[in-house]
């Protein structure tokens, strides 16, 4: 059991990965004003990075919290919540397409007394409503970077784009055109499977607390907000700002694009991807230090804790 949730060749190559990808960053930005730029680091503003961070993590926690009391599910407390959804971040880190996650996180949760299709439901329903806070800052994100200011830049804004769109576009038709769903899919296996989505979405429409569902969502929004200063403060404290508008544009941006990625947790392509989003609007003997300071508080920091929590729950089975 602990030896196939912690896959020891996928952690390996995964961190292998990241400090591959680290190092090539490194070698192709920095120079000696690289170094001296580091002098003058803002240690104030890296702290309040953290404390963004922070924010971020106990507004997702909530954000799972209230989505379960909106069901009248009292027994998932906020430490329970940070503990799963950061378990979740290891394992998508470590698995290609980040799907290795869900059926440890349904364990934890099984470890409060509830039963498989309720913790099903329940994380569903996170999903939901992240992917639908990402779509609406995606859409409003669009004001504020258009036209872009490079092709690469406008790649990543179609993408970006189609993929939260064309997520939710086959959603509603899940939800409102079940036939037609039935007349395009024939395999009785993932009819199944989707139509268990569908009921779980009507299920959180219908019965739940509509006053806990929204604030769910507000600490949903809460949550993007706080990630999205994170990109804002961290260029503060290298002494290259950022807007604030253009920070949480191109953050949204990467989230939107990133929801899917072959390798794992998206090493290398959200590298790649930050520093040509980043690029036109940093000093460029920063840009590199820019990109793993902000990839390490928007990803890898959560990675470890989870990596953390993983391995402590592992100790008690």
């Amino acid at each position: 059991m602990k030896q196939t949730i912690l896959n020891k060749r996928n952690i390996v190559f995964s961190v292998s990965l990241v400090i591959i990808v680290l190092l090539i960053i490194l070698l192709k930005t920095t120079t000696t004003q690289t170094l001296d730029a580091l002098k003058k680091i803002k240690i104030g503003y890296l702290f309040l990075t953290f404390l963004a961070w922070i924010l971020y993590i106990i507004f997702d926690g909530l954000r799972f919290t209230l989505a379960s009391l909106s069901i009248g599910e009292k027994r998932l407390d906020l430490l329970t919540a940070i503990k799963v959804i950061t378990i979740g971040i290891f394992l998508a880190a470590v698995s290609p397409f980040q799907v290795a996650g869900l059926p440890v996180q349904i364990l934890l949760l099984n470890k409060k007394k509830m039963g498989v299709g309720k913790s099903t439901a329940l994380l569903a329903a996170r999903g939901f409503i992240g992917y639908s806070t990402i779509l609406i800052a995606v859409l409003i994100s669009l004001k504020y970077i258009w036209p872009p200011p490079s092709g690469i830049v406008k790649g990543v804004i179609i993408y970006a784009t189609t993929i939260v769109v064309g997520l939710f576009t086959l959603v509603s038709i899940l939800v409102f055109i079940p036939n037609l769903v039935k007349k395009i899919i024939k395999s009785q296996k993932i009819l199944n499977e989707l139509f268990s989505l569908r009921d779980t979405i009507i299920f959180f429409v219908k019965g739940s607390d509509k006053k806990l569902l929204l604030l769910a969502y507000l600490a949903s929004f809460a949550s993007q907000l706080s990630i999205c200063l994170i990109p804002f403060l961290t260029s503060l404290s290298l002494n290259s700002p950022i807007s604030f508008p253009k920070a949480f544009s191109f953050q949204a941006l990467i989230q939107g694009g990133l929801l899917w990625t072959p390798t794992p947790g998206g090493t290398g392509l959200a590298e790649g991807v930050g520093f040509f989003m980043f690029k036109e609007l940093m000093d460029q003997n920063i840009i590199g230090i820019f990109v793993i300071v902000w990839r390490f508080f928007t990803h890898h920091f959560a990675s470890i804790i989870g990596g953390v929590f993983l391995i402590r729950e592992l100790r008690k089975l």
